[in-house]
């Protein structure tokens, strides 16, 4: 019996111990994966010196390519630099014209470490040489700058006074438009007699469209739906277009005498001895009349 409660007890127990072998082992591997870490792979180290941080610290990411490849393992000041040693998961080709600058993630704070190799085909560095970042860009200092600079020119470049005449201007324009000066102010002035007027003229045109539209005078007659004027226009047109097709066939005398060389041939010769029957009777009219009249005497 004694034995029996032995072998429960230890049974328990082994239970209970791998239980919590099995919890430590689940802990550890969630611990790896959500905080990133690198334990077995082969890490590179890297020195960068700047004139200031801005608020750089141990633990911010180290960023190539768009991506985090490591962390700040440590800040140190030396001389006049402040010396950050970086970590890396991956490995980096520096390049002479490589460029390594701290970068703010949002104006409320939080920094990190942005590498940016340099061009391909440069020949590499030895991650031993002495590696220099570029000085901070300060968001909040230039914001500060700006803020300094529009107020200066606000106040000294006189923007707040022509602000005011502005605002004065404006005042006495509403003033006289509620005084009913000014067209505008007609318009919106209690006085009735320009509403009338343009009243008026509303209704004298409204009747002058009216008018049209019933078919009133020569320009409603022209707009008006009956078809009458039209036919008569498109008959006309059709008559003068039978007329000179004719003319243009030859048929009739006019068409004769515009498409036939003869008969222009001789209506000029008739023209001609016409001018000259003419000419005679003006050249033998005096004789005529000294005669008649001597003749006559007797």
């Amino acid at each position: 019996m004694r034995k029996d409660c032995v072998a429960r007890e230890l049974t328990r127990e082994m239970i209970v111990g791998a239980f919590m072998v099995m919890v430590f082992l689940g802990l550890a591997y969630f611990t790896i994966i959500l905080s990133r870490e690198t334990w077995f792979s082969r890490k590179q180290h890297m020195d960068v010196r700047f004139k200031s941080v801005m608020g750089l610290r141990e633990g911010n990411n180290v960023v190539a390519r768009g991506m985090p490849i490591g962390k700040i393992d440590s800040l140190e000041l030396e001389d006049k630099w402040v010396r950050v040693h970086l970590v890396l998961d991956n490995r980096l080709e520096m390049k002479k014209d490589y460029e390594i600058r701290i970068v703010a993630t949002s104006i409320l704070g939080g920094r990190y470490l942005e590498i940016r190799e340099g061009s391909e085909s440069l020949p590499p560095l030895p991650m031993s040489s002495r590696f220099v970042g570029k000085e901070p860009y300060d968001l909040m200092a230039d914001a500060a700058a700006v803020i300094n600079k529009t107020r200066t020119e606000l106040v000294e470049g006189g923007a707040i006074d022509n602000f005011k005449k502005v605002s004065e201007q404006i005042t006495a324009i509403v003033e006289r438009v509620e005084a009913g000066e000014g067209s505008l102010g007609k318009l919106l002035s209690k006085d009735a007699s320009l509403y009338d007027d343009l009243a008026g003229t509303v209704e004298s045109i409204r009747e002058v469209a009216e008018r049209l539209q019933r078919g009133e005078s020569t320009l409603g007659h022209l707009m008006s739906d009956d078809d009458q004027l039209y036919n008569d226009l498109s008959d006309v047109v059709a008559s003068l277009k039978e007329i000179a097709s004719k003319i243009e066939k030859g048929e009739g005398s006019l068409g004769k005498l515009i498409s036939e060389d003869g008969v222009y041939a001789e209506v000029e010769g008739m023209m001609q001895e016409a001018r000259a029957a003419l000419d005679d009777l003006r050249e033998t009219s005096p004789v005529v009349t000294f005669t008649s009249v001597f003749f006559g005497a007797f």
